[in-house]
């Protein structure tokens, strides 16, 4: 069984259906086998056409049953683990050829599963040292919310930790949700990311391109990076993208990093007995077209890519390994696995050097990484184009200079600056060409100064964060000093302390008029004015416990509480003035304005 997705690209179907006739031919041309190899030639297959839907691959997967010696497929992480669940039901091996997450190494989960791609670890740690040679050491992640994006970005964090990459910001969106897709983005920006790790299918690029040039994030100074969501840029700006010259403006300049199996003689190889196998029957099916159609669309297609690699590769590795089982003598038939045989083996195929690991992950050895650059065609399209490529025997070897966002000319003196070059308390300035301190009033952790917010203030330069107010307010953004409050007032601790409505009376103090539009700095008048407390000394007589407290009499003073102010309902122009009582021992005062023991009135 051969699962595919053909809206991603009908190119790994082609590529299964001609690995089955390559081998029903005993064609070895693309291939070189160990010479103990046994290759069955009647071999047999279905093509099925997933969707990119987890359920139509489980549907396949539970229909084949055990009339299948093994499933070859499929592109998505999150539709090949379901498919290797629903296999290993019963005891057949799914052989991936486009699924990287980490998850599916994790034999507890997938025993089953095998993959002839590498797993996106290897490619997540290219990344982080791509990103530390760029001196990148702060990146904001947004990844789609499936076993491909939160394993990526999860491998990617750890990779970024031996390298001196820190994430900033991770933010996960979920696909088809304009306003996740939204938040995720507004949330890196928010927090100064310049350099943006975008873990992304291109159905969701379109929502990613409308909030980024809102936010103005394809202006020079970002960088855009993604893995193998999106290999062929002009393929999204042809078939999804609302505005075409507008996707392609915003997409120049971005990286793209993933694994190229495919390249030189093997790639020209493939292509040639591509197009052969492809003219061989014009109208043999392929999902809704017909071999014919591919061939005439062939280079707007983009041809074979490395998927299409790995996928003939799994067919033959798939053919091999059941074939060893099916050619054992019966005595031996039981002990052996096609999931065991597979990893047993090792051939030369169009991708490299084909050797399982004991988990079923593909080795790494001798695959080559490439590093692509989007770039504006003579004739005005979007073309992918390598400026780089990394092996682990070498690290990266550069091609030529890459263009960055809102450029015209490539350069690598054009290179972001003040991503992550700087200091905390400190930002690149372009005039000087250099780090230097922010300034009183602002705050950066080496990104950017960033003003401080109503009521923080920096007080001197090169602050890493703003610092709250102590006993006055900061009523605008910005600002290296607090406002005192008036005489005989503070804000008090725990309050926001960003406007001059919010001093309360200090202990000793009281104020004759409280504000008329409530207490608070977003209380204000009419012509949004702040409330200005205006605290007086206690009067005599009489003790006052700041705030909004009125004032009440000390022992020997007598108040009037019928006024209003003082908790009557009587309005008293001299509510504040306390008298003396004789005997003073005739007025206990205090907050209940008491009398004293065995006396009665007001």
């Amino acid at each position: 069984g051969i699962c595919a997705w053909n809206q991603f690209s009908p190119m790994q179907g082609v590529a299964g259906q001609m690995a089955v006739y390559h081998i029903q031919n005993a064609n070895t041309g693309l291939v070189t086998l160990p010479s103990n190899a046994v290759l069955c030639q009647n071999i047999s297959f279905s093509l099925v056409d997933t969707q990119g839907k987890p359920a139509v691959g489980i549907e396949a997967a539970l229909n084949w049953g055990n009339s299948v010696d093994a499933i070859v497929g499929s592109y998505r992480s999150a539709v090949s683990g379901p498919i290797s669940l629903a296999a290993t039901t019963k005891d057949v091996p799914v052989i991936s050829w486009g699924s990287t997450a980490a998850s599916l190494s994790d034999k507890g989960s997938y025993p089953l599963f095998h993959r002839t791609i590498p797993p996106d670890a290897v490619a997540a740690a290219v990344m982080a040292e791509m990103c530390s040679r760029f001196n990148f050491t702060r990146v904001g992640v947004m990844f789609l919310n499936d076993p491909w994006g939160s394993g990526y970005a999860n491998d990617f964090a750890n990779a970024g930790a031996s390298f001196g990459v820190e994430v900033i910001s991770n933010q996960q969106y979920i696909s088809g949700d304009t306003t996740s897709v939204h938040d995720a983005v507004r949330a890196l920006h928010e927090a100064g990311a310049r350099v943006i790790l975008c873990i992304i299918f291109d159905m969701d690029l379109q929502d990613v391109l409308d909030i980024g040039g809102e936010l103005g994030m394809f202006h020079p100074g970002y960088s855009w990076i993604t893995p193998d969501g999106i290999t062929v840029p002009e393929g999204f700006v042809s078939t999804r993208a609302a505005d075409p010259a507008d996707a392609r403006t915003k997409l120049a300049g971005w990286l793209s990093v993933y694994v190229r199996p495919l390249f030189g003689d093997a790639q020209a190889a493939m292509a040639a007995r591509g197009k052969e196998f492809l003219a061989l029957n014009a109208s043999r099916p392929l999902y809704d077209t017909t071999h014919g159609s591919v061939l005439g669309s062939w280079d707007s297609l983009g041809g074979f890519d490395g998927f299409s690699a790995f996928m003939y590769d799994a067919v033959w590795l798939a053919a091999m390994g059941a074939s060893n089982v099916k050619s054992s003598l019966a005595a031996r038939r039981a002990a052996k696995t096609v999931s065991g045989e597979m990893k047993a083996m090792q051939f030369t195929g169009v991708s490299g050097t084909v050797k399982l690991q004991s988990n079923g992950d593909r080795s790494d050895v001798g695959l080559e990484y490439a590093v692509f650059n989007w770039v504006p065609d003579t004739d005005g399209t979007l073309r992918a184009m390598e400026i780089g490529s990394w092996q682990s025997s070498r690290s990266f070897l550069w091609i030529t200079d890459p263009l960055w966002p809102g450029l015209r000319e490539p350069g690598w003196e054009e290179i972001p600056r003040g991503i992550a070059l700087c200091d905390p308390g400190t930002a690149f300035n372009d005039t000087y060409n250099e780090c230097r301190a922010c300034p009183p009033g602002t705050y950066s952790t080496g990104l950017q100064c960033r003003q401080c917010e109503r009521g923080r203030i920096a007080p001197d330069s090169g602050m890493v964060k703003c610092v709250p107010c102590k006993g006055g307010y900061a009523d605008d953004v910005g600002m290296s000093d607090c406002r005192p409050c008036p005489d005989n007032s503070e804000v008090a601790a725990g309050s926001p302390g960003q406007s001059v409505s919010e001093c309360t009376c200090l202990p000793g103090a009281y104020l004759p008029v409280l504000n008329p539009w409530g207490y608070g700095s977003n209380v204000t008048n009419s012509s949004g004015l702040d409330f200005v407390p205006e605290c007086k000394r206690c009067p005599a007589g009489a003790s006052c416990d700041g705030g909004l407290a009125a004032p009440y009499p000390n022992f020997g003073y007598w108040g009037d509480k019928t006024c209003s102010r003082l908790g009557g309902d009587w309005e008293c122009p001299e509510w504040n003035i306390f008298l003396q009582c004789s005997p003073e021992e005739a007025c206990a005062g205090g907050k209940d304005f008491a009398c004293g023991e065995g006396r009665t009135g007001r």
